[in-house]
């Protein structure tokens, strides 16, 4: 207990950092104690299962996605067992841990995966996508920028290269946005009774349904959110607007013709 203690003292205080932390134990008797105790019922350990439950629905800590099925281990067990039931190392997490496994830097000095719960700024809203050509064959384009207040660079762009997939999140605004031209109102309840009475209005929605999103997943990188900051996007909600407010056009009517 004693030496759990120290590791778990040490894990805080060098912020989950895996080029400064290494694995104490190479005992394999250790290590399959510890991922035995992980998956157990235990009492003792049942807040695993509370923290499994609770994020079910939940944006992916890694990536953003609304897609997390499990929890990673962010020092993964095979190589940090003693940081197994540890629950500062536990996130939910999407198929992007398959592009993660068993990592935990790159070759590269200072190539590492965020933290999810001390690079902070992870969370802060650093992933947008752009569309193009609406009125023939919408392109969408991912735009990464590091925030201001992540320094670690190195780190910021191994994480997003290694684990944002760039096809899936297209998708996923690509089906956001066509909802929004086929029915806005599936998008924005309130459109589904009435038009909004201007632009800035329009851009007003939007921005609550944002901060909606940001609300529930405690991210602006869900990829919700990114959908609809895709739709505030200058170009994009111009169009928007030029549609929603098209002579004849009654309210609940698609953008587009079907």
């Amino acid at each position: 207990m004693e030496f759990l203690v120290s590791a778990y003292r040490e894990y805080v205080r060098k912020r989950g950092n895996p080029w400064l932390i290494s694995g104490y134990v190479k005992n394999p008797d250790f290590q399959k104690a510890m991922v035995s105790l992980y998956g157990s019922k235990m009492e003792a350990v049942s807040y695993i299962s509370d923290l499994r439950r609770s994020t079910r629905g939940r944006c992916c800590a890694f990536c953003g996605s609304l897609n997390n099925n499990q929890i990673d281990h962010f020092l993964p067990q095979e190589h940090y067992p003693e940081f197994s039931i540890f629950l500062q190392n536990l996130f939910p997490i999407c198929a992007c841990n398959q592009s993660k496994g068993k990592r935990t830097i790159g070759a590269a000095i200072g190539e590492r995966f965020l933290h999810p719960k001390f690079d902070r700024k992870i969370g802060e809203r650093s992933i947008f996508v752009r569309i193009r050509c609406h009125d023939d064959v919408p392109t969408y384009t991912v735009i990464i920028r590091r925030p201001k207040g992540v320094r670690d660079a190195t780190a910021f762009e191994f994480h997003t290269q290694k684990l944002v997939s760039q096809e899936a999140l297209v998708d996923y605004v690509k089906d956001g946005f066509e909802r929004f031209c086929r029915r806005p109102g599936n998008v924005i309840r309130l459109l589904k009774r009435a038009n909004p009475d201007s632009k800035e209005h329009l851009v007003h929605l939007l921005c609550d349904e944002i901060s909606e999103a940001c609300w529930q997943h405690q991210s602006k990188n869900n990829w919700e959110s990114v959908m609809l900051q895709s739709l505030v996007e200058r170009r994009t909600v111009n169009w928007l607007w030029k549609r929603l407010s098209a002579p004849g056009r009654n309210v609940g009517d698609p953008l587009v013709d079907l």
